[in-house]
């Protein structure tokens, strides 16, 4: 039995780690998934910390597949019944300057550091059977049909290293 070809890929990340400056590297076509959430209806107010809340349940429901090959740009990508994730990390250090230099506030830093220390969105895809890709080389593993890659136990880990 032939697997379903790949037509969506989402991008996803601790904020600041570099999906939007990925996806605008690749040859792809991109759709960013708040502009996606906000024309659908799913975006709502935004909160003291400057972020809007994404009705995921809703998002997914109204999710239509792109008929090519596409990324889709967005933290929360994973919780949508996309074909296939590439996870992008950073170092926390280098992190936590981005951060500070697009002004978040010192609370939300600290936490979007401890979360990409802590594993990032990998946490949220322990048993995901979606082919899964992590590290240097997304545009050969692309168009190589995205074949299953990286597990949970295979990520960076951040707290191990000097």
């Amino acid at each position: 039995m032939a697997s379903k070809p790949v037509r969506s890929i989402g991008v996803i990340g601790t904020p600041g780690c570099g999906k939007t400056t990925l996806c605008s590297r690749l040859s792809l076509p991109v759709i960013s998934l708040r502009d996606y959430a906000q024309q659908n209806g799913c975006l709502g107010e935004v909160g003291p910390d400057g972020a809007a809340e994404v009705d995921l349940e809703r998002l997914a429901l109204v999710w239509e597949n792109p008929s090519e090959l596409t990324l889709v740009d967005g933290h929360l990508a994973h919780f949508l019944p996309v074909d296939a994730l590439v996870i992008v990390r950073c170092n926390p250090s280098e992190l936590k300057t981005r951060l500070e230099q697009r002004g978040y506030s010192s609370e939300k830093v600290q936490s979007n550091v401890e979360v990409e220390m802590m594993g990032g969105p990998w946490n949220d895809l322990i048993g995901d059977k979606r082919p899964i890709y992590e590290g240097e080389g997304v545009e050969e593993w692309i168009s190589n049909g995205c074949p299953q890659h990286t597990t949970p136990d295979m990520a960076v880990d951040w707290l191990s290293l000097p």
